[in-house]
């Protein structure tokens, strides 16, 4: 057929003329990019793909003649039983197949001992007999193996039973259990009930009686049949047992071997195992020839065994070397002496621990001994943890601005030793974490916390990974210009020691009182923190006295560990900032007194010398403030006193007792003030954030109220 010419057609505005289009990167197919999410796969796909991964089998390729034919020769059921079960294509083939019954049928005759296997009764179908005969069962309810005492018959709980007369038909169809050792008759408790319960029924209507003894007759006459199975069945039980005895036996023996392989090296390679289970099974004894097949192969497979064993035991030593190694770093850190450590992983690479973790040994000795003794040990490692800690104390100066710092000046601290010396966990930062600081040795000891274990295995430490906390170190120098120092003094710790929680923070609504660790937290909730150092009479610090500031309650009960739940749930925790005295509720005439006279005892001693105020005590609620000492007394009477507490140093004899007075009304006012709110620790967390907007709970945001006060 000749191609046929297609007409020209005139291209838009009359032009005849084409122009060749030739192929371009836009001509050309697009690239479809791979998909970026991973396709689910349904439970069908993953079961085809995971069938797909399996070797094939050769058996459901082979026709039904000849492998009816290669089964034919197998010596036990139990052996085509298992095969029938491991694939629904075998066992349509090979059970209630009439063309493949003589399969079973030549199998059981092949099966026979001493004592052959008996024919089975009708009601059995040779596949269904071969399931009897060598699959286990439950005697009393526990499950049996193959030929075990009473696997052939199935026995549940069997009771003996008092027979009434008239019951003694019942005993003719109703299976029992016959002991070889027993005249007595034993039946299974709920087959006799069940058994009662039907001919009770069945006397109630005497025309269907015979119809029913008829139909049980039949049924005696089968159980008849069945017992006499179950007496041959014993007896090849039995014989077949002294079989088995006999070939286990003689396959043992054969583990002694010219190369003096043991019986637990022979039985753990695949190959002779596979074999030695298999013979003992079918009750076959293990040739020569059998072996000699597989020589080469077992050999191999022993040699391998060996070696795995070798690496295991290496590696258990190394392991436990390594255990020693943490053990001793754990405890270096709970020892009262503790100096400055570095993190465990770091601890590890030190050459001492390098050397001791590589060491051969055996692993239930380990290095444990050598690390706590040895004299040498502990001078090598004290000599590496020095140099440590001088690399580390350089890194880190350089971190906070100090690179390469050197003074030979006794007067200057180092500046990882001042107070100044605070620093941020970058990683920690960024994942919003690790906000409240740490210090030199914290730094050194500081693991990012939330790595999984292969993060973990690759953390190093390094001084790039921290930057300087310039909020604290801000805050720091504030306060120490405040009490008259500085960070480079060495008097610098002394007078902060002695402040103690004498630091008030004025930035917060009601001011809070704290120590400098405390305030170094604190200072990150404000945008301009304030703070005041004040001295033991202030008025403000009253509350303090009654209700101390709980040092490390906070970051205990946040662990939310099993340990503290039951402390989390007592109701004893209230709120600092809902404090009435810490509202600073008091007259302003009484508060200039106060201050007056804190002012006047402050300039003869040091801040650390003031114990107790000499002002009136003082409570304060929302809506009243009034004094205590002052309740019911004339205010002319008041005004008179007033100028004796000032010119007056010590107090007189007589005035020890009302103070004292006055100082216990106002704790019980205090507590009994403090215990109308009180809350369990989460509800306090719920109410400091909803009321007060502090989202990090600190120590200093709470008080407790012991129950019995």
């Amino acid at each position: 057929m000749e191609d046929q010419a297609i007409p020209d057609q005139p291209a838009i505005g009359g032009t005849e003329e084409t122009l060749p289009i030739e192929p371009g990167p836009a001509a050309e197919a697009p690239v479809e990019t791979p998909p970026k999410k991973k396709a689910r796969r349904s439970g069908f796909t993953k079961k085809a793909a995971a069938n797909a991964e399996r070797p094939p089998c050769h058996l459901t390729g082979m026709p039904v003649e000849i492998l009816a034919e290669i089964l034919s020769y197998i010596p036990s059921p139990a052996t085509i039983l298992a095969l029938a079960r491991c694939s629904k294509y075998l066992c349509n083939t090979l059970v209630n197949n009439p063309s493949t019954a003589f399969v079973w049928r030549e199998a059981r005759k092949r099966c026979a001992q001493s004592y052959k296997l008996p024919e089975p009764t009708p009601n059995f179908t040779e596949a269904s007999y071969a399931a009897f005969v060598f699959d286990g069962g439950k005697v009393c309810e526990k499950p049996q193996f193959v030929f075990s005492q009473g696997s052939v018959i199935q026995v549940g709980t069997a009771v003996e039973v008092t027979i009434h007369p008239r019951y003694k038909e019942i005993l003719a169809w109703l299976p029992r259990l016959e002991a070889w050792d027993e005249t007595s008759m034993r039946v299974r408790k709920h087959d006799w009930q069940a058994a009662v319960d039907e001919y009770n029924r069945a006397l109630l209507e005497p025309e269907t009686m015979d119809e029913f003894l008829a139909r049980k007759q039949a049924v005696a006459n089968r159980l008849k049949d069945l017992f006499e199975l179950s007496k041959k069945l014993k007896t090849f039980s039995n014989s077949w047992e002294t079989r088995l005895k006999v070939v286990r036996e003689a396959n043992e023996a054969k583990y002694d071997f010219p190369e003096g392989w043991t019986a637990f090296e022979m039985m753990g390679t695949p190959t002779y195992g596979l074999l030695h289970r298999s013979k003992t099974a079918v009750l076959e004894v293990i040739t020569s020839e059998d072996f000699a097949l597989m020589r080469d192969q077992v050999d191999k497979e022993i040699a391998e065994h060996k070696e795995r064993g070798a690496r295991r035991r290496v590696e258990a030593g190394y392991q436990k070397r390594r255990e020693d190694v943490a053990a001793h770093y754990t405890r270096l850190k709970s020892a009262p002496a503790k100096d400055t450590l570095p993190t465990l992983p770091e601890f590890r690479k030190l050459s001492v621990m390098k050397v001791l973790q590589g060491k051969a040994s055996d692993a239930n000795e380990g290095i444990r001994k050598e690390l706590k003794n040895s004299k040498l040990v502990h001078e090598l490692l004290s000599e590496n943890l020095q140099q440590w800690r001088e690399d580390a104390r350089g890194a880190l100066a350089g971190v906070l601005g100090f690179a390469g710092w050197k003074s030979a000046s006794k007067n200057k601290l180092h500046p990882v030793d001042r107070l100044t010396a605070r620093f941020l966990c970058k990683k920690c930062v960024s994942k919003g974490k690790g906000n409240d600081g740490l210090d030199f040795a914290a730094a050194c000891e500081h693991r990012c916390a939330g790595l999984n274990k292969k993060q973990r295995a690759r953390e190093t430490w390094n001084a790039n990974l921290f930057q300087p906390d310039t909020k604290a170190i801000d805050t720091v120098n504030e306060i120490l210009v405040l009490i008259g120092t500085n960070a480079e003094d060495p008097v610098s710790k002394v007078k902060v020691e002695r402040l103690e929680e004498r630091l008030l923070c004025t930035a917060c609504p009601a001011p809070i009182a704290m120590s400098l660790d405390i305030a170094i937290r604190h200072c990150k909730r404000h945008d301009n923190p304030t703070f005041e150092p004040v001295s033991g009479v202030d008025a403000r610090l009253e509350a303090y006295g009654t209700y101390p500031i709980p040092i490390g309650l906070a970051a205990r009960l946040l662990k939310y560990d099993d340990d503290h739940r039951e402390e989390r749930a007592k109701k004893v925790y209230a709120c600092r900032h809902c404090q009435p005295t810490a509202k600073q509720g008091i007259p302003a005439g009484r508060e200039r007194e106060s201050t007056t006279v804190a002012s006047t005892v402050a300039e003869a001693m040091p801040l650390d010398g003031i114990e107790g105020a000499t002002e009136t005590p003082t409570i304060g609620t929302e809506n009243e403030t009034r004094t205590l000492d002052m309740e019911g007394a004339d205010h002319n009477v008041a005004a008179d006193h007033q100028p004796q507490q000032v010119e007056a140093a010590p107090e007189s004899s007589a005035a020890k007792p009302a103070s004292d007075a006055c100082r216990k009304k106002a704790e019980r006012q205090a507590r009994k003030l403090a215990k109308e709110k009180l809350y369990i620790f989460d509800g306090l967390r719920s109410h400091l954030k909803e009321k007060h907007g502090i989202l990090r709970i600190g120590d200093e945001d709470i008080y407790t109220v012991p129950s019995s006060a």
